[in-house]
């Protein structure tokens, strides 16, 4: 008699996401002090002249790429660690968590041998975790620089005074740090996924069943539809909202996962 099985959902770990967020956060604080003290110091000596001259501001925004040049080398030489880490992380965390999925069905003794290795596909998975992420880490002083820049400007072309800079300064802090830690949702969401789908591909599972999940503050109707039907591991379902198949967590804030469909077993 054939039996057709699903294994338990590999869901993300919040205890990861926690502590990317925290590494993000702890260079996002250490920008945002530099840039405010050196910013009050430089606008204090300028001060007088920022009535509508186009010179001060000039000035500021050049030794403000100088000040932001600095971060963004300490950004650059702390992203390929910070994405290693989370990366492999992540790779342990799916690998534990589909190994007891499998032992929660009895089927431990199917998956011993090939447990101990990481295949091509998912060492080509790691890899690419690495690479977006030390790209996204790389650009949280960029956008940071272009949002001060603009503000300083503003600041000097309508006269404002220092406390208005550091005022609207605190809340692009915000706006950053916002950002981080979507960052650290979103990619904490999709590394899962993305490892989960190429561990259990190499254990010879190939479908999976969508489960949508409104965990977040907004969700996709079209998602909601796809919830409990069934998929390819290496195509993905169609969603009609963005005209291609897609995998659950792929797109911007999706929090949906999926629950593998074993092959058919003799019993």
């Amino acid at each position: 008699m054939a039996i057709k099985r699903t294994l338990k959902a590999t869901r993300s770990s919040v205890s990861i996401e926690r502590a990317y967020r925290k590494k993000l956060d702890g260079l996002i604080d250490r920008m945002q002090r530099s840039v405010v003290w050196w910013l009050r110091a430089a606008y204090r000596r300028r001060e007088g002249q920022i009535v509508m001259d186009a010179a001060p501001a000039r000035d500021l925004s050049q030794e403000l790429q100088s000040v932001m040049r600095d971060w963004q080398r300490d950004f650059n030489a702390a992203a390929e660690d910070i994405a290693r880490w989370f990366a492999e992380q992540n790779s342990r965390h799916v690998r534990n968590s589909t190994k007891e999925a499998f032992k929660a069905a009895g089927l431990e003794k199917l998956i011993t041998v090939k447990f101990r290795y990481m295949n091509r596909r998912e060492r080509d998975v790691l890899q690419s975790i690495i690479v977006e992420n030390v790209n996204l880490i790389k650009s949280i002083p960029q956008h940071y620089l272009t949002e001060v820049q603009g503000l300083v400007q503003r600041s000097v072309q309508n006269g404002r005074d220092l406390g208005y800079l550091t005022e609207e300064l605190q809340k692009r802090y915000g706006i950053t740090k916002r950002r981080a830690a979507t960052i650290a949702r979103d990619q904490n969401d999709k590394a899962t996924e993305s490892l989960s789908r190429a561990r259990l591909q190499s254990l010879g599972v190939t479908k999976g069943i969508w489960m949508h999940t409104s965990a977040g503050k907004t969700y996709r109707h079209t998602h909601v539809e796809m919830n409990g039907k069934e998929f390819d591991l290496s195509t993905g379902l169609y969603d009609s909202a963005v005209g291609r198949e897609i995998f659950p967590g792929e797109l911007v804030n999706c929090r949906c996962t999926f629950r593998p469909l074993l092959p058919e077993y003799g019993g």
